[in-house]
C-alpha cells in the first residue's frame, strides 16, 4: 500500500511546508511528476549494425542504395535549445547505429556501409525535459547535414501519415523506407515553411530557410528563436497535429494523412504578438533570476521578496503572505537557481492581465534538483512590470508515476513484491478559495479506468483518497499478494509519455464546480512526462534505492530513540526523501518522520530517524523514495 507522497517543493523538515498526510504506503515526487534532468548523456537506443542491400524505395527517385565507406551525416538536434543526448539513425533494412550529441546540439552518425533513406532519432532532454524527436534524410543528403527539431519530426509524420516514433519504429518494414524519397521530403519541407512563414519572417528568418538542411546556431541564430515558440501536440487518436505559437492562441491543425501535394492553400500561423513575445520572454526569465539573487547569500526579508510577487500571488491554494513567510525561513533555499526554463505561453488576450506560463527546475546551491514547477503563471502589471503570480490553484496538486518495491508485507513479512502506477496528491488547503462546495473529484486520462478515478473529500487538510482503494495511488498492475493487475505490461508501455490527465471537480449533486483559475472549462490539466515502469522493466538490475543492510537491521529490531538511515543507487542529482512511520494494531498511524536529503554524487544518503518509546506501536515502516532521471517516482519499503 502507499503512504502519502512528501512534495518537492520545500520539503524540508524544518519549514514543513508540506505536511506528511498518511495513507498507508507511498510518497515523494515532484510537481509536474515525470520528467527528465540535463546533462544525463545517452538515452538512445543502440542496436543494429551495417547493413547493405539495394534498398527498399518505391520512388523513382529514392532507388536506395549502400552509402560509402566513411560515408556521415551531421546536423543539430534542438527544440529551442540544444538537445542534450543522442542520435540514432536507422537505414531502409533496419541497421541502426548511435552518436552522442556533442556541443551546442552538434552531432555526427557515420551511415557507411548503410543503406539509405535514413531516419533519425534524437533523444535526450531540453531545457530538463526528456524529448523524442525525429528526421529524415535521403541518398543525397549523405555527406551533407540533417537538422533534428520539432519541425522535421512533423514533417517525417506527414511523410508517413502517422506520428514519426512509430514510422521510426517499423521503417524497415514493406514500403515504409519507400515513403521517403526526396521528392516527398521535399515537398513536405516546402509545405510546412509555408504554414510557418508568418512567424519566420517576423523573426527575420530569411525566406530561403531550409528547415530540413540549414545551418544554424542554437540559442544565437533566428531559427531558433522559431524552434522555441512553435509548439506541435499530436493526437495519436485523430492522426492529426496541432501547430501553436506560444505567444497568441492562432493555431493550426494538421492532418497527418494529407500530404503536402493534398494542402494547395494550408492556414498559416499568426505572427500577432512574436516582436513583443521575443523581449516579454526575457523579462518573464528575469524576475525569476532576480527572485532566486535574493538568496544568493542569505536570507532575505519579506520586503525583499514582496515586490517581485503579485498581490494575488496563489500557490498551491495558499496565498502570498503565507508563502513569504516561508521563503524567508527557506535555509535550505540559500544559492537557489531556476533553471530550464520553459516557456509555453504569453497570453495576451487581456491587456491588463498580461501572463506568461513557466515550468522551470529549482536546484539547490550544490545543483541538487529540487523538482519540477509545473505551470507557474508571471504576469505583467499595468504598471509593464513582470511579477511572479503562483500557480493560482485552488487545490494543491502533486501527480507522478510512481513504482514502489516492498520488502515484507503486513500478514506475509517474508514477500518481497513490486507495484507500479501513478499517484495524485490532492489536498484542499482553503476551500474558502472554490466556494467551499467540491465533495468529489474525477481524474481522467491515459491508463486510467474509463469513468475515471473519483477521489472523494477527507478530512479537511488531509490527501483525497480514491474511492474503494483508501489510497492515494492508482496501482496498475502488482505481483503483491491480494493486489489486483488491472493493466498488464503492454498496455503500460502503451500509455504515452507526456500524456495529460484532467481534474474536474464536482459538488454533492454531481454539477461540475467551475475551478475560478481553472482552464476555460473549469478543469485543471495536469502533465506525466513518462509513462510508469512495467512490473517487467522494474524487475530489472539496479532500478531502485538500496537500503543499507545495517540500516535493515537496525529498523527490525529498532522500538525507540535514533535509527541511522543509510542507502545507495538514488538519482545523485535530485533530493531523496527518507520516512519512516509506525502504527498502531490496527494500522492507524501512530507517528511519522519524514526528512528530505542531498545526495553525495555517488548517490548515497545517510540521516537519522528519530522515535519516542510508544505502547501503541505495533508495526512499523521505513522507506527511501527517489526520483529516477525522468521524475518516475521509486520507493523503497520495508515492513515490520
Amino acid at each position: 500500500m502507499k503512504k502519502s507522497a512528501a512534495r518537492w517543493k520545500f520539503k524540508y523538515a524544518s519549514l514543513a511546508l508540506a505536511a506528511s498526510l498518511a495513507a498507508c504506503g507511498g510518497g515523494g515526487g515532484g510537481n509536474g511528476g515525470s520528467g527528465s534532468l540535463a546533462g544525463f548523456g545517452s538515452l538512445a537506443e543502440t542496436g543494429g549494425g551495417n547493413g547493405t542491400g539495394t534498398g527498399t524505395g518505391g520512388n523513382s527517385d529514392n532507388a536506395g542504395g549502400v552509402a560509402a565507406t566513411g560515408a556521415q551525416i551531421s546536423g543539430v538536434a534542438a527544440m529551442g535549445a540544444p538537445l542534450v543526448g543522442s542520435v540514432t539513425v536507422k537505414d531502409s533494412l533496419g541497421a541502426t547505429r548511435m552518436s552522442p550529441i556533442g556541443t551546442n546540439g552538434a552531432y555526427t552518425v557515420d551511415v557507411g556501409g548503410m543503406t539509405a533513406p535514413f531516419v533519425f532519432r534524437a533523444e535526450g532532454t531540453v531545457n530538463g525535459m526528456t524529448v523524442t524527436v525525429h528526421s529524415v534524410a535521403t541518398e543525397a543528403d549523405i555527406d551533407g547535414k540533417i537538422n533534428i527539431t520539432q519541425l522535421t519530426n512533423l514533417v517525417v509524420s506527414n511523410i508517413a501519415g502517422q506520428i514519426a516514433a512509430n514510422y521510426f519504429d517499423k521503417f524497415e518494414q514493406s514500403g515504409n523506407a519507400g515513403l521517403a524519397s526526396k521528392a516527398l521530403v521535399d515537398a513536405e519541407v516546402s509545405k510546412l515553411k509555408e504554414k510557418l512563414l508568418p512567424v519566420l519572417t517576423a523573426l527575420g528568418v530569411d525566406a530561403a530557410i531550409d528547415l530540413l538542411h540549414g545551418t544554424f546556431t542554437p540559442l544565437a541564430d533566428p531559427i531558433d528563436k522559431a524552434l522555441d515558440v512553435i509548439r506541435v501536440q499530436y493526437d495519436t487518436a485523430a492522426n492529426t497535429a496541432t501547430i501553436s505559437n506560444i505567444l497568441n492562441a492562432i493555431t493550426v491543425l494538421d492532418d497527418l494523412s494529407k500530404q503536402a501535394a493534398a494542402e494547395p492553400s494550408p492556414a498559416t500561423l499568426s505572427s500577432d504578438n512574436v516582436v513583443t513575445g521575443l523581449s516579454d520572454q526575457a523579462l518573464v526569465k528575469k524576475v525569476l533570476e532576480d527572485f532566486s539573487a535574493k538568496f544568493a547569500t542569505g536570507l532575505p526579508n519579506s520586503s525583499d521578496l514582496s515586490p517581485l510577487m503579485t498581490s494575488t500571488f496563489m500557490w498551491n491554494d495558499q496565498n502570498r503572505a503565507t508563502w513569504l513567510n516561508q521563503f524567508i525561513q527557506a535555509s535550505d533555499f540559500i544559492g537557489i537557481s531556476f533553471t530550464d526554463i520553459e516557456i509555453h505561453q504569453i497570453d495576451y488576450s487581456d491587456p491588463a492581465k498580461i501572463t506568461a506560463h513557466v515550468s522551470l527546475t529549482p536546484k539547490t546551491g550544490q545543483g541538487i534538483e529540487l523538482g519540477r514547477i509545473e505551470d507557474w503563471k508571471i504576469r505583467k502589471g499595468t504598471d509593464g512590470i513582470w511579477r511572479l503570480h503562483g500557480d493560482q490553484r485552488d487545490l494543491d496538486l502533486d501527480w507522478f508515476a510512481t513504482t514502489s518495491l516492498h520488502h515484507g508485507m503486513p500478514g506475509a513479512s517474508a514477500v518481497t513484491c513490486t507495484d507500479t502506477g501513478i499517484e495524485f496528491n490532492i489536498v484542499d488547503r482553503n476551500n474558502a478559495n472554490n466556494g467551499g462546495t467540491i465533495k468529489y473529484i474525477l481524474v481522467t486520462g491515459a491508463g486510467l479506468p474509463a469513468g475515471g478515478l473519483r477521489y472523494e473529500e477527507p478530512v479537511p487538510g488531509e490527501r483525497w483518497k480514491i474511492v474503494g482503494r483508501g489510497i492515494e495511488t492508482y496501482v496498475m498492475a502488482s505481483d503483491c499478494p491480494g493486489a489486483t493487475t488491472v493493466l498488464d505490461d503492454a498496455a503500460i508501455a502503451a500509455i504515452p509519455d507526456d500524456s495529460v490527465y484532467t481534474l474536474k471537480a464536482y459538488d454533492s449533486a454531481g454539477t461540475q464546480v467551475v475551478m475560478p483559475t481553472g482552464t476555460p472549462d473549469g478543469a485543471y490539466r495536469m502533465k506525466v512526462q513518462r509513462r510508469p515502469l512495467t512490473l517487467a522493466e522494474a524487475a530489472a538490475p539496479g532500478v531502485f534505492p538500496v537500503i543499507a543492510p545495517d540500516t535493515v537491521t537496525a529498523f527490525n529490531s529498532f522500538t525507540s530513540g535514533t535509527l541511522a538511515f543509510s542507502a545507495s543507487n538514488v538519482y545523485p542529482l535530485s533530493q531523496a526523501t527518507v520516512q519512516m512511520r509506525r502504527q498502531d494494531a490496527a494500522f492507524a498511524p501512530v507517528d511519522q518522520v519524514e526528512t528530505s536529503v542531498l545526495p553525495a554524487a555517488a548517490g548515497t544518503v545517510s540521516t537519522t530517524l528519530n522515535f519516542l518509546a510508544d505502547p501503541q506501536v505495533a508495526s512499523s515502516t521505513m522507506w527511501v523514495e527517489s526520483p529516477d532521471r525522468y521524475r518516475r517516482n521509486l520507493q523503497s519499503y520495508y515492513f515490520k
